[in-house]
């Protein structure tokens, strides 16, 4: 059985382990066409809207005053008459739309707003208490209500709820509108067999617009199907499955909804036209006109010539802390700029790079993503295999949950390489030189993780010793070194001899992996395989 627990774990991600002393990543990149009658949505872009509803509404029934609201059967108002004549009481507007006035008599309020409530009750009082008799009348609370909700949301049945409640509280508790299937723009409340209200939650998602309407006993609201949908992606404020009504609609509208981000200059459309497909690029400007289809893909980007790149130093430097070099430009270019300090460390200079960064994460979340599926898709022979696996199951899953808040830093580790001078920069690169070192640090499963200065008579059980020794879960047949410019080694069948005293430099990190317990094969080998990626990457360790 598999016990989970974070320690030392900082959200950053290096190099994998079987790449980090070349310093590049190769990623293979498969596209999947599928060309039928459309286009399809392009995987892992979000429908429009799917956030909305996580309970945020139906834990907040409303119920306060709203001056717009009319009062009805089955409400309470509160009367209080003082003076010549005391009265106080809840009162509720029976099946006529009267509340009953002592004195006075059936007062008719239904349909009054609630705004005017207070002086339309005293009106009635004046007209028999002319002196000495004052009144004051207020909306207790608005009537509960039972209203159906169906069509496509998750879970249709019949809620309770408030007349002043909004649609979205509805659809809350009815689980939400299906993302699938279900419609954002085509909501209807029908009361009696007759459409009383429309209603667009774009709208509301883009403007904060929401129809004031007072839903009554046995109103329903039918959610649509869902209509032609566009996807929108690349140089976008918010990437999104974009809903439409119609045969088509225009990039212009659609941007009106996700916006284009500040840099956005060109249109790259994809789409099916009369069973042809069609690609299109062009400028964003030309492109607001342009028909889109069901189905259709647009990815605008950012299409200009590049003459400078910009790259941020920090570290033990002098001077300015970004350089602009011309496109093209070599690490040796820049290094002949800097101006080092005495203590800068120039052996152990590190290199991070976006592009990098990106093709970690990605090759991380395909090892989780297998990972999870060799859990889910295990079949048990037995009760007890059952049972266990259920508790494995929910281990790892919260393992995966944590590792995949992890961060790539994209670092491109250049030391002992004779090449690295002439490789070329990129836009956003930034080098850091750290300063000399003099201290051994030792993380993951030992007594009490430090930092030791250095010495080079020490072998790596001395450091571990000098930690506090190995802890009960440590895997103490295999070690991880990460050193200060970025290289690994990596210690296998407990090998602490005196020889290994020379592996250590000043800065190191020695981690102490922690031992995988599992029947499971398959799973170990995963498990210790991402254990080491990220320890190697993030400099921390996740214990089980």
């Amino acid at each position: 059985m598999i016990t989970v627990k974070i320690k030392h774990f900082s959200f950053c991600l290096g190099l994998l382990v079987s790449f980090v002393c070349s310093g590049v990543l190769a990623l293979e990149t498969q596209q999947i066409e599928d060309v039928e009658s459309q286009v399809p949505p392009r995987i892992g872009v979000p429908v429009f809207g799917e956030s909305l509803f996580q309970g945020a509404f139906k834990d907040q029934p409303y119920s306060g005053f709203n001056p717009d609201y009319r009062i009805s059967v089955g409400d309470q108002v509160n009367l209080q008459l003082w003076g010549a004549y005391n009265f106080s009481a809840s009162l509720p507007v029976d099946p006529k739309g009267n509340i009953f006035v002592p004195e006075v008599g059936p007062v008719h309020v239904a349909g009054v707003k609630n705004g005017e409530l207070n002086n339309f009750v005293l009106r009635h009082v004046k007209r028999v208490f002319k002196n000495n008799v004052q009144a004051y009348a207020n909306l207790e609370a608005s009537q509960p209500v039972k209203v159906f909700v169906t069509g496509y949301v998750n879970s249709p049945g019949l809620y309770n709820g408030f007349s002043s409640d909004s649609i979205l509280y509805y659809l809350d508790s009815a689980g939400g509108i299906n993302e699938l299937s279900g419609s954002f723009v085509n909501i209807k409340v029908m009361r009696q067999g007759k459409e009383i209200q429309a209603v667009n939650l774009y709208k509301f998602l883009v403007d904060g617009d929401m129809p004031a309407l007072q839903l009554r006993n046995g109103d329903v609201v039918v959610v649509g199907a869902r209509n032609g949908s566009v996807t929108v992606n690349g140089a976008v404020q918010k990437e999104a499955q974009l809903e439409f009504v119609g045969p088509y609609t225009q990039l212009g509208e659609v941007l009106l909804v996700t916006k284009p981000a500040p840099q956005a200059n060109f249109a790259r459309i994809t789409q099916v036209i009369n069973g042809i497909q069609k690609a299109e690029y062009m400028p964003l400007a030309s492109a607001m006109t342009t028909r889109l289809y069901p189905g259709a893909h647009v990815e605008l980007v950012q299409d200009n010539d590049i003459e400078s790149i910009s790259i941020r130093v920090s570290g033990e430097l002098d001077g300015p802390a970004t350089y602009v070099l011309p496109y093209g430009a070599k690490l040796s270019e820049l290094l002949n700029q800097l101006s080092f300090r005495n203590n800068a460390d120039r052996d152990s200079i590190q290199l991070y790079r976006k592009s990098v960064a990106d093709k970690q994460r990605v090759a991380l979340d395909r090892s989780l993503d297998a990972l999870q599926m060799e859990v889910l898709t295990r079949q048990p022979n037995t009760d007890l295999e059952k049972s266990a696996q259920k508790d494995n199951a929910a281990m790892i899953q919260n393992f995966i949950k944590q590792a995949r808040k992890a961060e790539p830093r994209g670092q491109v580790v250049i030391a002992k390489n004779p090449n690295s001078a002439n490789m070329l920069l990129e836009d956003g690169d930034e080098l850091v030189v750290p300063l000399k070192s003099s201290t051994v640090s030792i993380v993951g499963e030992v007594i009490f993780p430090t930092s030791l200065v250095y010495s080079k008579n020490r072998t790596l059980e001395d450091y571990i010793e000098l930690a506090g020794g190995f802890a009960n879960n440590a895997n103490r047949d295999e070690l991880v070194i990460l050193h200060l410019d970025g290289t690994i080694s990596r210690i296998t069948d407990g090998d602490f001899d005196n020889r290994l005293g020379n592996r250590l430099r000043p800065g190191d990190e020695i981690m102490v992996m922690p031992k995988i317990h599992s029947s499971e094969l398959q799973v170990t080998k995963d498990l210790t395989e991402i254990l080491y990626r990220i320890a190697v990457g993030t400099a921390a360790v996740l214990s089980f």
